[in-house]
């Protein structure tokens, strides 16, 4: 089981960075598909958090911040699946303000992972993702324009922070 999760973070870290990638270079794709394919990423990444907070907890520190990040990603997702009409319109404020709590949540969880390997990587990438989000919050009109741009960055952090914790899980696995 431990290999299967430990494959999933990399095939996660993987899909988000290439999701990242074509967000970057197509920022007309059309908003409603955007909305659906990025919920259901969120969906996914939000279950990858929790099982990772309940599986990851007996073998270091994990902080419960992880799960709520997790719980917040799985909320954010289905509303932009299920209630996509409304999403679109809200699409800027709601993915900013998720960043947001993101990015402080993986800054959280770095601390909580202090002293392992890769740890200032996780914090790196949850600073990163504080600047991104204090961006989008106070340029809301260059956001809608450039909201692919935006994003795109936004989960090429999201998969180099799944890359990262795939590391350290191996690492981890080999010394045990």
């Amino acid at each position: 089981m431990r290999k299967i999760y430990l494959y999933f973070v990399l095939l996660l870290g993987i899909v988000m960075i290439g999701l990242g990638v074509y967000l970057m270079f197509n920022p007309s794709t059309s908003l409603k598909a955007l909305t659906i394919f990025i919920g259901i990423i969120l969906i996914l990444n939000g279950i990858n958090e929790v099982v990772s907070y309940f599986g990851e907890r007996k073998y270091w520190s994990i902080s419960k911040w992880i799960m709520l990040d997790g719980v917040l990603s799985i909320a954010v997702g289905a509303f932009a699946v299920f209630q996509s009409n409304i999403a679109e319109r809200l699409f800027i404020i709601i993915f900013a303000v998720w960043i947001l709590a993101s990015a402080v949540l993986r800054i959280l969880t770095a601390f909580s992972a202090k002293g392992l390997p890769g740890w200032t990587l996780l914090l790196v990438m949850g600073i990163l993702g504080l600047i991104i989000a204090v961006i989008s919050l106070f340029t809301n009109t260059l956001v809608a324009v450039a909201v692919g741009i935006i994003l795109g960055m936004f989960f090429i952090l999201q998969g180099i922070t799944c890359l990262s914790l795939w590391r350290v899980m191996r690492k981890g696995e080999r010394k045990a």
